[in-house]
């Protein structure tokens, strides 16, 4: 039968008061019909005394023959045909942390259908719960719940940003299973860059915030802890620029050819936590941009100044924050740049920059 048909009110009616001609394959068929309008099949179910899902159980229910599937339905009627089945059918897949596929062929469902949809949905649901007293759900729910290929866009959207604003996400382990699931997955994306803007489109705002000053945050331990100087950061800037990883737009490590071939194993190991790093060009200095939206702050790897550019002043030198294109040392070190925007770090340790550059950054509104 069609789904149309075979959820039709009149046509299961006729069906009951035929019930005994109503061979296996025809209620296989009916309940995977009910399956693929679950949806107006729950909306009916509100509105009428006698639900069509109550009459479809019925045929199960009555059903006394040999077939493997029917018996095994009608074993566990409430996860195949109850207003709660879906959440049922989620949470034994979750249990036994079984795959999308073998739990499907198990049960001989339809993989298409809005009730398989929904139960997936609802594994999320289920897992993400799991997790705060399971860590080990963790990978269950990035490799096998999230990778699943067929999910509905908005539904899988919708979940990722949800799972991203979740409490759960305070869990380190967590948090950096997520960040390398989104910069690898091809639905996703690393946030910050261009072309993955369509693919954020329909995810909360708040969530692509969080994940953007995570990665942010991962760049700026990367630059300060490995690309500096045997790691030495005696000014405190890693410390001073995390204070403000809550306002971070992007931000983005600048590697000299120097440096990239020094850190190669680290930039292949932990790319993740690298992200899409830049070149510049000019000697053998590093730089580090951080994009606050109305600054964009430029740090090198060699002490001298740091300069804080204005959006407008920073996209008529580089248009393009993500661009491709070699970077050049002295085009960054732009001596244009009024006196008190260009704060130096001294040879000894200092507090006054800090103090300069918080008070800039106060200045355009940009704060702890």
């Amino acid at each position: 039968y069609s789904p149309e048909i075979a959820t039709d009110r009149y046509f299961l009616s006729y069906l009951q008061s035929n019930q005994d001609n109503l061979k296996p394959n025809s209620l296989k068929g009916i309940v995977r019909a009910t399956h693929l309008k679950w949806s107006y099949v729950m909306q009916e179910s509100l509105l009428k005394k006698t639900s069509l899902l109550e009459i479809v159980r019925s045929f199960i229910n009555n059903y006394d023959g040999i077939d493997r599937v029917l018996i095994k339905w009608k074993g566990n009627l409430d996860m195949m045909l109850s207003q709660k089945a879906p959440e049922f059918f989620a949470s034994e897949m979750v249990k036994g942390n079984k795959s999308i596929k073998s739990h499907n062929e198990y049960w001989a469902l339809g993989a298409q259908s809005e009730f398989f949809h929904e139960a997936i949905t609802e594994a999320v649901i289920v897992c993400r719960a799991q997790i705060k007293n399971d860590i080990n759900k963790c990978n269950y729910l990035f490799s096998e719940l999230f990778s699943y290929n067929a999910w509905q866009v908005s539904s899988f959207k919708e979940e990722i940003g949800k799972t991203i604003l979740d409490k759960v996400m305070d869990t380190d382990t967590v948090r950096e299973r997520m960040l390398v699931f989104i910069q690898r997955d091809k639905r996703l994306g690393d946030p910050r860059l261009p072309i993955n803007n369509l693919n954020w489109i329909g995810i909360e705002d708040d969530a692509r915030s969080r994940i953007i000053q995570w990665l942010s945050m991962l760049n700026i331990v990367f630059f300060f802890e490995h690309v500096l100087p045997k790691g030495r950061d005696p000014h405190g800037r890693k410390d001073f620029w995390l204070r403000y990883f809550n306002r971070f737009k992007a931000a983005r490590s600048l590697l000299c050819s120097r440096d990239e071939v020094r850190l190669q194993t680290t930039l292949t190991k932990d790319k993740e936590k690298v992200g899409y790093f830049g070149r510049i060009r000019g000697g053998i200095n590093s730089a580090f941009l951080l994009d606050f939206g109305a600054l964009i702050v430029v740090e090198f790897s060699k002490l001298g100044r740091c300069y804080f550019y204005e959006e407008k002043e920073f996209k008529q030198r580089f248009p393009d924050f993500w661009t491709d294109k070699v970077f050049d040392e002295n085009k960054l070190k732009n001596q244009g740049l009024p006196e008190e925007r260009r704060i130096v770090h001294r040879n000894s340790v200092n507090v006054k920059w800090r103090n300069d550059a918080k008070n800039i950054l106060a200045f355009y509104g940009i704060r702890q």
